[in-house]
C-alpha cells in the first residue's frame, strides 16, 4: 500500500510543477504587457522627443517584443511560400518599415491608463487580457487582448485584439485584397508599402 501512495505521489509531482511554473508565466506575461504598455507612454507617446526619435523607440521596441518573423509570415497567408526567399526578405523589411511608418505617429501626446486584468493560455498562448481608458472622463475605453509566446524564455507578441478584432487577420485582408488587385502582386503589394513610407 505503501509503495501505491509513493508512486501516486512520484505522478503528481510533475503535474504540481508544471502548473507552478504555468501561474508563474501567467504572472509574467502581464508584468510584460503593463511593463510594455509604460514604456510606449515614456518613450514613444512623449511630446518631448523628434519624430526620427519616435521612430527609433517604436522600431526597437518593435523588433524586441514582436515576433516579426511569424506575423510577416501570418499577414501575407498562402501568399509566403509562393514566393522567393528574396521577395519575402524584401517583403519583411518593407513591411516593418510601413508599419513604423504608420503606428509611430499615432502614439505622439496619447495619455491614458491601462491596465491588465486577466491572463490565460490558450492554444498554446499567453492572452493577456487589458483594459485601456484613453481620456480622463473615462468615455472613451478599448479591451485589448495580448497573444504572446514564449520564445527563447522571452515572451513574443503574436498579435493584438481590439475589441474582439484581429489586427494581423485585418491586415491579412487588406494585404490579400492589395496583392489580388494588383498584377505584381506580391512585389505589387511591397512596391505599394514602400510609395507609401517614402512619401
Amino acid at each position: 500500500m505503501k509503495i501505491k501512495y509513493y508512486i501516486f505521489a512520484l505522478l503528481l509531482v510533475p503535474f504540481f510543477a508544471n502548473s507552478a511554473n504555468s501561474n508563474t508565466n501567467l504572472s509574467k506575461s502581464r508584468l510584460f504587457i503593463e511593463s510594455l504598455g509604460q514604456e510606449v507612454l515614456t518613450k514613444i507617446a512623449s511630446k518631448n522627443i523628434t519624430e526620427k526619435q519616435r521612430e527609433r523607440n517604436f522600431r526597437e521596441l518593435y523588433t524586441r517584443a514582436f515576433d516579426n518573423n511569424y506575423i510577416s509570415q501570418f499577414v501575407l497567408g498562402r501568399h509566403w511560400k509562393k514566393i522567393n526567399k528574396k521577395t519575402q526578405e524584401e517583403f519583411v523589411k518593407s513591411f516593418n518599415e510601413y508599419l513604423i511608418m504608420i503606428y509611430a505617429p499615432k502614439f505622439k501626446g496619447w495619455s491614458g491608463k491601462f491596465k491588465t486584468i486577466g491572463s490565460q493560455v490558450e492554444n498554446n498562448m499567453y492572452v493577456v487580457a487589458m483594459q485601456l481608458v484613453t481620456n480622463s472622463n473615462s468615455s472613451t475605453s478599448l479591451s485589448l487582448d495580448w497573444r504572446m509566446i514564449l520564445k527563447n524564455k522571452e515572451f513574443k507578441i503574436l498579435d493584438v485584439n481590439i475589441d474582439g478584432v484581429s489586427m494581423l487577420v485585418t491586415q491579412r485582408a487588406e494585404f490579400s485584397s492589395v496583392i489580388k488587385n494588383h498584377p505584381l502582386g506580391v512585389k505589387g503589394l511591397i512596391k505599394q508599402m514602400n510609395e507609401k513610407v517614402n512619401s
